[in-house]
């Protein structure tokens, strides 16, 4: 009997209470046998890892106890006794501030740790050195599929990802003991779960680079509370690499050196800027291998590899717009499952190069070589405010997160306005509508339209000629920018365009007219608002575009030999580009949509009104309420 119809029935025990477990079709049910409405549903895609154990530790009470005793007592003898370390240890709830974090590493490199203050060595798994006695007693009581016939294991530990929280998008990981006396039930089940977890396909080695001086610099310290125990609970790999620079990342990742082949993904625990980097190397990297010139690419090819982010940085909107939630637990949750789906990824080129073009034309349509490729940016590029404060804010780094503040309240308060030319290519047929009220959530008709559609058909997803029609809007703007993505977070819960999606090849162009000191002010406001949105402010003006061109006014521009008439100061006043949190000194520039470039771990932001994966029930199991109460955000969600 094949598994898909291979039907597992039995009753166990989980805290006292006798429950009936059923799994069929990567489905996993307990519920209570005296009453009907204590049940809980839980996929296999939701489970992390499944071991075996002597000890009914699932609540993670023990382990506390056993961890404040180790602190206590004294260290370890240097040689040890060899025991076998496991790979699936079940150490109860994994919120990971109640796990001891186990420093050493046998199975992680790290590159460019200059800094005193960081270890040189960290690992998702600690060795056996740093075990206390009774952790080595502890360790041989949870084997793996090798030697789990050794002995007799009556308890089958459970460890599943758990919609804590839908209002603010929470993941947390549950544990459940069930207990059965015939230890050959036990077996059975166990290695019945343990191959539908392997069928998964999940990341087993990750390439994580860690960037400590971005946000609040607590990069390192929160992968040492968070994604590390959760890493070594999926048994997963990781090789860490902490930077010690700007475009480090970028560099590593482009060198022949590295075989991203060894890797099932990459990872990046930072801001905004540190995720640029890593998709912009990779994206570099994979134009190298395939041959094609990176300054004047004829086409963006894909990787085949997928990116994540665990957020550590000042914003973190692009974590926000993936998971819906800054929250690193999610996060981390949502890169060990492994469910990734695409990610459209804004090119940058310059304009100036591409001079000689028709008036209006699209790069991608006039077969002529592409010009000088400057950036790609996944989240937004602003001209204007933003512009000024990510230039003008580089002076005060030493000032921290409050440096853009800071920055923020001076070009505020100078109301500077900038001339410009935009060329938008709307779509001749008026149905991209950047207000439609449809936002992008799990399963989107709209990106899966997207992907499978002729749009991303070819080597470039791109307009037909016959689809797009140039609308050129001209005049003095406080701000321009391109948003990829919603752009929403904690401090502007909106963003800048709350419908825009993360995969249907179009971006959003936000155009923010000139006006007055106290309009400037509602701007403000409505950015920070979470019902408002900015395209209600009567200056503001919103287009849903492919690709737009962005010409200053005011250039000098010569004419047969001659120069053009002078212009005023006032005329020649220019911005500079804020591209995902980096300044772009080049002015005038092509912006081109690429649509579901690289592919992102995640999971879909589930519809209001559905509860856990897929709209599957999922019910915090009935082993202790008030384990629950703690591990529901603990108590942030109210």
């Amino acid at each position: 009997m094949d598994k898909e119809h291979e039907v597992l029935l039995n009753a166990f025990v989980i805290a006292k209470k006798r429950y009936r477990v059923f799994y069929n079709a990567g489905i996993l049910v307990w519920e209570d046998e005296s009453s009907k409405k204590a049940k809980t549903t839980v996929p296999i895609t939701d489970v992390l890892s499944v071991s075996v154990s002597k000890l009914p530790h699932a609540n993670g009470k023990q382990w506390m106890k056993r961890s404040k005793a180790a602190a206590a007592a004294a260290p370890p003898p240097p040689h040890p006794p060899a025991a076998a370390i496991v790979r699936n240890e079940a150490h109860g709830s994994l919120d990971s501030d109640r796990i001891p974090v186990l420093s050493g590493s046998t199975t992680t490199n790290t590159l460019a740790t200059t800094s005193s203050n960081i270890p040189h060595n960290h690992s998702n798994r600690g060795s056996l050195n740093d075990l206390s006695d009774d952790d080595r007693r502890e360790a041989s009581d949870y084997l793996d599929a090798g030697t789990i016939q050794a002995a007799d294991f009556k308890y089958l530990i459970l460890h599943y990802a758990a919609l804590v929280c839908q209002k603010t998008n929470r993941w947390r990981v549950r544990a459940v003991a069930l207990h059965n006396s015939e230890p050959r039930l036990v077996e059975l089940w166990y290695n019945r779960l343990s191959s539908d977890l392997r069928d998964q396909n999940r990341p087993k080695h990750l390439l994580l680079f860690l960037n400590p001086y971005g946000g609040k610099k607590n990069a390192l310290a929160l992968y040492e509370r968070y994604a590390k125990p959760l890493f070594r609970l999926a048994g997963v790999d990781i090789n860490l690499i902490i930077t010690q620079r700007a475009q480090q990342i970028y560099d590593i990742v482009t060198s022949k050196s590295i075989l991203l082949d060894n890797y099932d993904g990459l990872v990046c625990c930072g801001g905004d800027g540190t995720f640029a980097e890593l998709f912009n190397g990779l994206v570099t990297r994979t134009m190298m291998d395939c041959g094609i010139d990176i300054k004047h690419p004829a086409y963006l090819p894909k990787p085949n590899i997928p990116i994540g982010v665990i957020p550590a940085g000042s914003t973190d909107t692009v974590a926000c717009c993936l998971n819906g939630t800054t929250d690193i637990k999610t996060c981390i949750i949502h890169i060990i499952l492994g469910q990734h789906s695409g990610l459209d990824i804004s090119a940058v080129y310059s304009a100036d190069a591409a001079a000689k073009c028709d008036e209006g034309a699209s790069p991608a349509g006039t077969g002529r070589p592409r010009p000088q490729l400057l950036k790609l940016f996944a989240s937004a590029l602003s001209y204007g405010y933003l512009g000024d404060i990510a230039y003008d804010s580089e002076k005060y780094r030493w000032m921290g997160p409050k440096r853009y503040d800071y920055s923020g309240f001076k070009k505020f308060l100078a109301n500077r306005g900038y001339n410009a030319e935009i060329v938008v290519h709307l779509d001749r047929r008026g149905k991209q509508d950047p207000n439609d009220g449809v936002r992008c959530l799990d399963k989107c008709a709209r990106c899966r339209k997207a992907k499978y559609g002729r749009d991303c058909g070819g080597e470039r997803a791109s307009y037909e000629d016959d689809d797009t029609e140039p609308l050129v809007v001209r005049g003095k703007f406080l701000m321009v920018s391109g948003a990829n993505i919603s752009c929403s977070c904690e401090r502007s819960p909106q963003g800048f365009s709350p419908y825009c999606h993360l995969g249907d090849g179009l971006l959003d162009l936000v155009l923010v007219r000139h006006t007055s000191m106290f309009n400037n002010l509602r701007l403000l406001l409505t950015m920070t608002s979470k019902t408002k949105k900015l395209s209600e402010l009567p200056f503001v003006e919103i287009y849903r575009t492919k690709e737009f061109r962005f010409t200053a006014n005011g250039q000098s521009e010569t004419n047969g030999g001659e120069n053009a008439p002078a212009i005023s100061s006032e005329m020649m006043r220019r911005s500079k580009w804020n591209c995902d949190g980096e300044v772009l000194l080049d002015t005038n520039i092509i912006v081109e949509s690429n649509c579901q470039l690289i592919q992102v771990f995640r999971r879909g932001i589930l519809p209001a009104g559905t509860a856990g994966n897929g709209g599957i029930d999922q019910r915090a199991a009935a082993t202790n309420p008030a384990d629950d109460k703690e591990s529901c955000c603990f108590g942030l969600c109210n």
